[in-house]
């Protein structure tokens, strides 16, 4: 049997666990008329809306405190407004009520609850409810209270004491299955980042001290277990050893191969440079510096890549110790002379990868005995402490100046030392590579 009017609101709000205080009243249904149901649905602070038009509701009574907190300006009794305008879930909701109205169902159609914030942030829980009193359509807006919040807590409850032991059982299959494909793939990544480790060393020196005339000191400390920085020492002739280093953008797998990649086309690999774009006047190993450069950005660019590197790469050459170098963006190299006069390496280009937009230089540096290069990666001097400080330049310089009398190997073990103090407990951003040689003999 259809219940009608004033006593389908009443047997709905019975039913409605959220309305306890409203059955409390014990009126009867048949003497409930729309004055005393507004001023019934106000001491339970529901806010009541009744059609006055087309697309405008009334509110009914004053509206309780809550309304004003979430959505503003309070709106006096049998004002007009649009309560789509409230809130984008009471638009989606209008629809669905005007549905409702228009097939004359019973009882109420209600949105279900859903998460409204006020103007300071603090979220609440509301529910609307459209409703038929004969021949009005009204929709009532109510705030879930403690009573929606303890239904919430009992439910949470039922889950955590685990009473669904059949939902319970089978998530936990598929949790575990879930952990021991992420383990294998793990076990696997882990196994595939040990192998490019392993093939990157390969391309680092290996136990190197000494290479001729040159004494030879390094430390690399990649932030992963693979980096994007290179060097090398290498001797491509009787007269003559190139020195070089590298920084690809980027960092982990990528970077790392990038590397390896570019060290293959380097001395003592050369690659393709051993080709078309070495012929001539010079064998592959004796390209100048210049030209080095030139068939790396040829060679690597940018669009094809999608990364860049940068790179500082040097000749040395014996008995006359002059060193010819071209610096492709890397941070500058410095050159300590032997009477403790520091100066930068600074000639060259941009980064690899722009296609020779911008020619390259190189410049030629005559070395005396006892003159040392430190070349550095600029994860060096960008290491960050716990406040954000970088290491920087001058820190760096004054650390040299603090131990330039000491061998070459404890100058860099000396700069190591120095930036994991500095950084603390505070991880590296990026890998950290640090190349220095000194000039023995002439």
């Amino acid at each position: 049997m259809r219940v009608s009017g004033n006593n389908r609101v009443m047997s709905e709000l019975k039913n409605n666990p959220e309305c306890d205080k409203f059955v409390a009243t014990s009126v009867p249904s048949s003497n409930v008329d729309d004055q005393l149901f507004h001023e019934l649905m106000e001491s339970m602070g529901f806010v009541v809306f009744e059609r006055a038009g087309r697309s405008s509701f009334s509110i009914k009574g004053n509206v309780p405190e809550w309304f004003v907190t979430i959505f503003g300006d309070e709106p006096l009794s049998n004002s007009e407004l649009a309560p789509e305008n409230l809130s984008p879930f009471v638009e989606n909701f209008i629809p669905i009520a005007e549905q409702f109205w228009s097939e004359n169902k019973s009882g109420m159609q209600r949105s279900g609850p859903w998460t409204e914030p006020d103007r300071l942030g603090n979220d609440h829980h509301l529910e609307i409810s459209a409703v038929s009193l004969g021949e009005k359509h009204v929709l009532l807006l109510q705030i879930l209270g403690q009573a929606y919040q303890e239904k919430k807590d009992l439910l949470q409850q039922c889950r955590d004491q685990g009473l669904d032991y059949e939902i319970l059982f089978k998530t936990q299959q598929a949790l575990n299955h879930a952990h021991d494909l992420l383990l294998t793939k793990q076990q696997k990544l882990d196994e595939d980042m040990l192998a490019a480790a392993d093939v990157q060393s390969r391309f680092l020196p290996k136990d190197l001290t000494r290479i001729g005339n040159v004494e030879v000191a390094y430390k690399f400390n990649p932030c992963s277990s693979i980096a994007g920085d290179m060097f090398n020492v290498v001797r491509l002739d009787e007269n003559n050893v190139a020195i070089y280093i590298l920084d690809v953008s980027g960092h982990g797998a990528a970077a790392a191969m990038m590397a390896v990649s570019v060290c293959q086309m380097l001395p003592p690999n050369f690659g393709a440079l051993a080709g078309p774009l070495c012929e001539g006047a010079y064998k592959p190993g004796l390209l100048d510096p210049r030209e080095m450069l030139e068939a790396l950005d040829a060679e690597f660019p940018m669009e094809r890549f999608d990364k860049y590197f940068t790179i500082f790469y040097g000749v040395l050459n014996f008995p006359g110790g002059l060193l010819t170098y071209s610096n492709a963006a890397h941070p500058h190299p410095l050159l300590i002379h032997s009477d403790g006069t520091i100066d930068f390496l600074d000639k060259g280009g941009t980064i690899i990868g722009l296609d020779g937009i911008i020619p390259f230089e190189q410049e030629k540096r005559p070395l005396k005995k006892g003159d040392r290069i430190i070349l550095y990666s600029d994860g060096v001097t960008e290491l960050q402490d716990a406040d954000g400080m970088l290491f920087g330049m001058d820190r760096l310089i004054d650390l040299l100046n603090l131990h330039r009398r000491e061998p070459l190997s404890s100058i860099v073990e000396s700069i190591e030392s120095a930036l994991i103090e500095y950084c603390g407990s505070c991880e590296p951003q990026d890998d950290m590579s640090i190349l220095a040689i000194e000039i023995q003999d002439l």
